[in-house]
């Protein structure tokens, strides 16, 4: 019989090695995920994720960081890297700013021809460029925030006044809709 049990557990199709849920079988319409929401329930317009920029996951979905790296046109990089070959290096901060995406390139350009002739201005333009991309937006939570008043102290509803049953189990006595009173019949 154990060997008939072993038989029936097969690989999980979405993962090679992981045995299969060894369960009653679902029926087709069945899955064991979670739903994914669609983009289009967010109204909320997402700039591109960088490519390289590192990702999570929450559940089953991933999770991207969006960054500060701009998309930068063909010729502005050509003409970057021409102008660095033409000047021998010099504007090799800009160029490097430009092929990057760099939000900043426009004040690294700047910085790198008016004070690129000192050493010092060129190597901070040069750091400048080289520096990392600044996540803009974080992954976030779906969170719902409602407000509520005040919570109130709850009142037990209590029963309308009349004659009840006693509470010893002789006759009945009258509650006056807050307490059992001296009363009994």
């Amino acid at each position: 019989m154990e060997q008939n049990q072993q038989q029936a557990i097969t690989e999980h199709p979405d993962y090679p090695g992981v045995p299969a849920y060894p369960g009653p079988a679902l029926p087709p319409s069945t899955s064991l995920r979670a739903p994914m929401p669609s983009p289009q329930h967010h109204p909320v317009a997402h700039p591109t994720p960088h490519p390289y920029a590192p990702s999570a996951t929450m559940g089953t979905a991933p999770v991207r960081w969006v960054t500060d790296q701009r998309p930068t046109s063909g010729a502005v990089i050509a003409i970057a890297w021409v102008l660095t070959v033409v000047t021998l290096g010099y504007l090799l901060p800009w160029a490097v700013a430009a092929s990057r995406g760099r939000a900043n390139q426009g004040a690294i350009a700047v910085l790198n021809i008016f004070l690129g002739w000192s050493f010092v201005g060129w190597v901070v333009s040069l750091v400048m460029a080289c520096q990392a991309h600044r996540v803009s937006v974080a992954p976030t939570a779906n969170v719902l925030v409602v407000n509520q008043p005040p919570a109130q102290p709850v009142q037990p509803v209590l029963p309308p006044a009349g004659w009840y049953p006693a509470p010893d189990g002789y006759g009945q006595q009258y509650w006056d809709g807050r307490t059992w009173t001296a009363h009994r019949a």
